[in-house]
Formats: structure tokens, C-alpha cells, sequence
């Protein structure tokens, strides 16, 4: 068996670059598209260096060993997220079974910067059966941010199922932006059901997620105001067509959109940077 040691090093030198601040379903606005196009198609997945696959594999087998320490188990979930390959990602979700909440958010991050169908499978299947992970509201709402960053339109139902019943606003905003994400007609249709079926004084506090989800999908601006966004959806919805790729939206709903989804642009990136040594 490798040593872990030589195992990282034979990562040091990533096979794909990823970018650690864009979740895959929003990469450049396109939605599911880009996603959607590897799911039949192998030849479209990266190409791996077997070696690199099968160390990569094999670390995340010894790190999540019962009694392993926790430094070597996020550094091998950060080794995992540069080998998108579907072995890796199974490998990788032992880590949404661990005890520690910090290794299960890692893992959940990681699956999502993986940006493969494989990845995404495994985050459906830990909202079906890790209880653990529905039973802590942070978590739980870290994997529905995940599953809805892949803006797949097969979990538009998993994203706006019993959506208030959870009074924790972190999970409530994952599942409306999700939707927001979620690139398809359907994902309106639930937006506006679930704002017309809420009654005023449930939905007004999310008012302001909902109003950014729909811009994001439709865009049209109809601000916070529940009776402008049933009127355009009245006069809308027949012929209503979500384009593949999302329109600019409004400076100060973007900065919103972005901050909730973690995409800036290197100016930014560098400014934060100088304003943190600044402090």
C-alpha cells in the first residue's frame, strides 16, 4: 500500500484546474447545459492519468479509515476536488458519513467543485439517505446549495419539496436560489406556487430570495412584490421559455447572486485581498 505522503505527491500537480469560487450549474450563467452535455458522452469527461486516479482513490480510502485524523482527511478531500472522475467522487462520499461536521462540509464542497455527474449522484443520494446530514440545518442546508449549484432540472421537485416547513432561513435561501439556478420552466412554476400557496405573511421574509430566483430564471424585474410577479406570471406563463443562459441581472441583484454563490471576478478577488492586509 502507498504511503499517504507519496500518494500526495503524485497530486501535486492537478490534472484540472478548478476554481474553488464558482459552483459548477453557475459557471459563466450557463445553467445545466454544460453538465448535462458529459452525462452519455465519456469522451467529453477529463482525461485522468489512470496512476493519478488510482492514488487519488486510494487516500481517500486511508483517510477515511475508522480513527483517521482530520488534518489528512481534508487534505485529501481538497486532492479529490482536482480528479473529477466518478470513482473519485464515491471514494469521496465516505466523507458525508463522518462524525465530524467539518469533514462532512468539506466533502459536500468538494462533490460540488467536482462538477461531474458522478459527484451530483452522490449528493441526490446523501439527501436520500444520510439522516444525519437532514438533522443538522447547517449541513443540510450546505447540500441542497451543493445539489442546487448543478442547476440540474431532474431535482427542481427535491429543491421546492415541503420548502417552509424548515423555518431555517440558510435552508429555505439554498432551495429558492436552486431553483433559481435550475434553468427550466418548471423551476417558475414552483417558485410561484409555493409564493402564492405561503399566504403573505409566511413568504415575506423570503421574499427577496424568491424575487432574485425568478429574475435570475425569467428576466423580468418584478421587485419583492408578490402581486406584480402574479400578474406577470399570469400574462407569462403560456408562452413563458427559459434561455440557456441567464441575462445580466440588475447590479445590486447580482451582487447578491454572486455573494450567495461565491463567483467573483479576479479584480475583486485582488481587492478583498489588499483589503484584508489593510486590516
Amino acid at each position: 500500500m502507498l504511503d499517504l505522503i507519496l500518494i500526495a505527491a503524485l497530486l501535486s500537480n492537478p490534472t484540472v484546474e478548478v476554481d474553488p469560487q464558482v459552483p459548477a450549474g453557475v459557471i459563466a450563467n450557463q445553467g445545466p447545459t454544460a453538465l448535462l452535455a458529459t452525462e452519455d458522452k465519456d469522451e467529453d469527461e477529463p482525461k485522468i492519468d489512470p496512476k493519478k486516479l488510482e492514488a487519488t482513490v486510494e487516500l481517500l480510502n486511508n483517510a477515511f479509515k475508522k480513527g483517521s485524523d482530520v488534518v489528512d482527511k481534508l487534505e485529501a478531500i481538497t486532492a479529490a476536488v482536482a480528479v473529477p472522475h466518478e470513482d473519485v467522487a464515491k471514494a469521496l462520499a465516505k466523507g458525508l458519513k463522518d462524525k465530524e461536521p467539518e469533514v462532512i462540509t468539506a466533502t459536500i464542497d468538494g462533490l460540488r467543485q467536482m462538477a461531474i455527474p458522478g459527484a451530483l449522484r452522490e449528493l441526490v443520494s446523501a439527501h436520500k439517505r444520510e439522516r444525519n446530514i437532514k438533522k443538522d440545518d447547517d449541513l443540510f442546508a450546505a447540500l441542497l446549495k451543493a445539489i442546487g449549484a448543478y442547476g440540474h432540472p431532474d431535482n427542481v421537485e427535491l429543491l421546492a419539496d415541503d420548502m417552509l416547513h424548515n423555518s431555517h432561513r440558510g435552508t429555505i435561501q439554498a432551495r429558492v436560489l436552486g431553483l433559481g439556478n435550475t434553468r427550466c420552466k418548471e423551476s417558475v412554476e414552483e417558485l410561484i406556487s409555493i409564493m402564492n400557496s405561503a399566504g403573505r405573511k409566511k413568504i415575506k421574509p423570503h421574499m427577496s430570495e424568491i424575487a432574485l430566483a425568478l429574475t435570475a430564471l425569467t428576466g423580468s424585474d418584478q421587485g419583492q412584490s408578490l402581486d406584480r410577479w402574479t400578474t406577470w406570471w399570469n400574462a407569462n406563463k403560456r408562452d413563458l421559455e427559459i434561455d440557456e443562459v441567464m441575462a445580466p441581472l440588475p447590479k445590486k441583484l447580482n451582487a447578491k447572486w454572486s455573494k450567495f454563490w461565491g463567483i467573483y471576478k479576479e479584480k475583486d478577488r485582488g481587492e478583498k485581498r489588499e483589503d484584508r492586509g489593510d486590516e
